[in-house]
């Protein structure tokens, strides 16, 4: 039997869950919303709390990968920096697909790692309370890669 995974929502309080606990105390990822204009406008808030609002406003934010030394993975669209580290455009459309590969194992390496990944996609969806940093890190190069490349 096969099945497939849609997500039909992601909530604020879903993406700040994600974004907060995979970006705290990375050292590969860190993330910023592009559109100044929109941002000014909004209320000061937690850099998070930003992102998505900016990512449910139908907007991007770019992830920068800090290790990429000059390359990108998979298919989001990337522009290398002048200190060779790779910067995403990321929308909410590419979290949730990213999501959903992780919900259905449909992702490089998801025979090796497929039950953990599942665990951590499950983890989030149950509210984020348990979603710990290598977990969330774990889905978001699922998310932006399309695979696990720092472990």
């Amino acid at each position: 039997m096969k099945t497939k995974t849609i997500i039909t929502e992601l909530t604020h309080e879903d993406l700040v869950n994600l974004l907060c606990t995979a970006t705290y105390g990375s050292n590969w990822l860190s993330c910023y919303a592009p559109d100044r204009d929109f941002v000014e406008n909004l209320p000061d808030t937690c850099r998070e709390d930003i992102w998505a609002k900016v990512l449910l406003a139908g907007k991007s934010i770019i992830c920068t990968d800090y290790y990429a030394e000059g390359e990108s993975y998979g298919n989001l669209p990337c522009n290398i920096d002048e200190e060779d580290n790779a910067e995403y455009t990321l929308t909410l459309q590419d979290i949730i697909n990213g999501l959903q590969k992780c919900a259905d194992g449909d992702y490089v390496e998801a025979e090796e790692h497929g039950v953990w990944i599942s665990k951590c996609f499950r983890e989030l969806q149950n509210g984020g309370y348990d979603l710990d940093q290598p977990q969330a890190d774990a889905l978001m190069q699922i998310i932006l890669f399309g695979e696990l490349i720092y472990g």
